[in-house]
């Protein structure tokens, strides 16, 4: 494992702290199916690139073997190749930085050949370094690790790094949350105001990996953000105006109408359409009818 660090996390106090099994968040919950069941189809289509598309992560703490066999050189025994990936715990601090897709590797360590097996953590090496967005045009201190590092120089750059990368493999929800900005400011047009020929360039650049706004809009949002943002769409749908207001309002127009409009003349004993329609008269008990006049 070349992309975690070889010490052993017990020397160091305050990575022991940080890798505290009771810290270790687990992605999926099996209430969030429930909950994903019941938000927009978009939110559904980047929870599923999110969170089930773990045969399609890229490996980053172990190597796949091709081929279906393998054969031992030393005594020549044939077995089956058995492909199961490393389980990686991802601790609630990896949303914070840019960590490429490491995470924390649990696993033991015998420490003497009569001496039984101890547990031990790998962590990968975690720095502060200065990245910048071409896009939004400013520059980050974020806490990234050498793999994250070397794959913003793989793809010439942040922004092509978040873009062109799927949301299995950047898993960090600052990841997540700066990708889903660059893709609304590209959809906006909402950067390099003072030097249009550089927004065309951007937007000719990464016009191949836009997400139709519908889409954007709910991209990486957690399961409890999406569930805000439901409710608050349906609160904006509907209409509190109380019941006695609504009332008032039709009263006060229709009585400017036959203020504005007033009946024609009838003889008398006669009582206009309008004047034998309108329910006021009605409410009054002492008014008195056409016939006993």
């Amino acid at each position: 494992m070349s992309t975690v660090s070889s010490g052993y996390l017990a020397l160091h106090p305050s990575i022991r702290k940080l890798l505290n099994p009771s810290r270790f968040k687990i992605h999926r919950r099996p209430w969030d199916r429930e909950r994903v069941a019941t938000l927009p189809i978009e939110y559904q289509k980047f929870y599923t690139e999110w969170m089930d598309s773990e045969e399609k992560e890229t490996p980053v703490h172990w190597a796949p073997k091709e081929g279906k066999w393998e054969r031992n050189p030393e005594t020549g025994e044939v077995k089956p190749i058995q492909n199961e990936p490393i389980m990686v715990n991802y601790p609630v601090e990896m949303h914070e930085g840019l960590w490429g897709g490491e995470g924390v590797v649990q696993g033991t360590v015998k420490k003497g050949k009569w001496r039984s097996p101890v547990p031990r953590y790998w962590s990968p090496t975690l720095k502060r370094s200065i990245i910048f967005s071409e896009i939004l045009d400013t520059y980050f201190s974020v806490v990234v690790t050498e793999r994250a590092l070397r794959l913003i120089d793989e793809h010439h750059g942040l922004d092509n790094y978040l873009i062109m990368t799927p949301a299995y493999d950047l898993k960090s929800m600052l990841a997540l949350k700066l990708k889903r900005q660059m893709l609304m400011a590209l959809l906006d047009k909402n950067f390099c105001h003072k030097n249009p020929s550089r927004q065309n360039e951007l937007l000719e650049k990464y016009k191949e990996y836009l997400l139709p706004r519908a889409e954007v809009e709910w991209y990486g949002l957690t399961v409890e953000e999406a569930v805000a943002k439901v409710k608050q769409i349906k609160e904006a749908s509907l209409d509190y105006t109380p019941l006695k207001i609504k009332l008032r309002q039709e009263l006060v127009q229709k009585l400017k109408q036959e203020r504005d409009n007033p009946p024609e003349s009838q003889p008398d004993g006669v009582l206009s359409s309008t004047a034998s329609s309108s329910w006021m008269s009605k409410l009054n008990p002492f008014a008195k009818s056409a016939e006993s006049r």
